[in-house]
This record gives structure tokens, C-alpha cells and sequence, in this order.
């Protein structure tokens, strides 16, 4: 039950909190420090949702968009005042747990078609001497008569969750793992210990 209000809930906040349009300057988000730029691994960022002001602890989702690709980065902290980087704090394994149900929720409530989970693994993004990684969960779908994957990642930074939802069409399977390999590589640079956002865009 609290996945299905939680599921819904974003739903409407999205519909109700979205800032259209696409911004030429890149975004900020104060907390953490990471910068969205308005381009990032070829692809044009979109929505910047503000979930905070009316409903604290749900933070922001930042969109971005290419041919056949969509990613929508997710950074908030559910209210939580300490937030363990470590891929084995209880918290992050079980909000892990949570935020595969809410997918497969959603396929069950027919927002995705032929839904499948295929893995789940830990895995360490680019560039490797970064030595961050993520909780990953990989999913295959239909949405729209379109065969699509999709890639989950969780991880924690600076008192925050960070979710991302990278989901591209089948039909263009190589550019999608090269804008992949790319996106990566700057949420790495983004999340290193050393500095909170990364001086190059990709």
C-alpha cells in the first residue's frame, strides 16, 4: 500500500510542479552541490521538478533527453538527517529494495508492458579511480509498443539518496551505451570525495 501512494504521489507531483522548457544555464542543487548542466553526454536537460517546498524530503528530479533516451535523475533525502555514503548501510539497501518494487509496481499497474527485472549487481562507474559506485537494477519493458531497457542506480551523497532512471530504446542500443558510459562517467566526477562537482562537461 505505501508503494502504491508512494508511486502515485510522484505522479502527481510531477504533473503539478514541473517547469517546462529547457534552461541554458546549468542547475545547481544547493544541498549537494551537483551541477546539471544544460547539456550533458549529448543529451539536452528538460524538466526541473522542485518536490521540496510543498512536500519536504522529496527533493528535486532533474530530466534529460536524447532520440530514443530518457533520463530523469532523482535527488532527495526522505527527511533523513544522516545518510551513510556506504553501499552497505542499512538504509540505502533497503530504500534499494523499495525503489525496485515501485518499478515492478508500476508495471503492474500498467505504466510499463512485459516488464522484467534482469539483474541486480553493485556496480563502480567511470572513471574507476573515482571508486564510487551504486546499487544497480536493470529492467526490460514495452512501453508504447516500443521494446525498451532500463537501468536503475542508487546511491548515497552528502545526506541525500541519488536514483537514476536511464531508459532507452532498443532500437538504438549502441548510442545508448555510449551516452550511458558518458553520463557516468560525469555522476562519478560529480560524486567523487574530493570535490562536488566535476569542472568539464562531458
Amino acid at each position: 500500500m505505501k508503494t502504491l501512494v508512494w508511486i502515485c504521489s510522484l505522479v502527481v507531483l510531477l504533473l503539478i510542479a514541473a517547469v517546462p522548457g529547457v534552461s541554458a544555464e546549468a542547475y545547481l542543487h544547493p544541498e549537494t552541490g551537483m551541477v546539471f548542466p544544460d547539456r550533458l553526454a549529448g543529451m539536452e536537460r528538460g524538466t526541473v521538478t522542485d518536490f521540496e517546498k510543498e512536500h519536504p524530503g522529496y527533493g528535486v528530479s532533474i530530466g534529460y533527453n536524447a532520440p530514443g533516451i530518457t533520463v530523469t535523475i532523482y535527488v532527495y533525502n526522505l527527511g533523513m538527517e544522516s545518510l551513510s555514503d556506504s553501499l552497505e548501510s542499512p538504509e540505502l539497501l533497503e530504500h534499494f529494495g523499495q525503489v525496485v518494487e515501485d518499478v515492478m509496481q508500476a508495471g503492474r499497474m500498467g505504466l510499463y508492458n512485459s516488464l522484467q527485472k534482469t539483474s541486480e549487481s553493485v556496480v563502480v562507474f567511470p572513471p574507476r579511480q573515482s571508486g564510487r559506485g551504486a546499487l544497480c537494477a536493470t529492467f526490460s519493458c514495452v512501453q508504447q509498443g516500443v521494446e525498451r531497457n532500463s537501468n536503475l542506480y542508487l546511491l548515497a551523497f552528502r545526506n541525500h539518496f541519488l536514483k537514476v532512471r536511464f531508459t532507452s530504446d532498443r532500437s538504438v542500443q549502441a548510442q545508448a551505451e555510449d551516452t550511458l558510459d558518458r553520463f557516468l562517467a560525469y555522476l562519478a566526477a560529480s560524486v567523487a570525495k574530493e570535490t562536488a562537482a566535476p569542472s568539464k562537461v562531458l
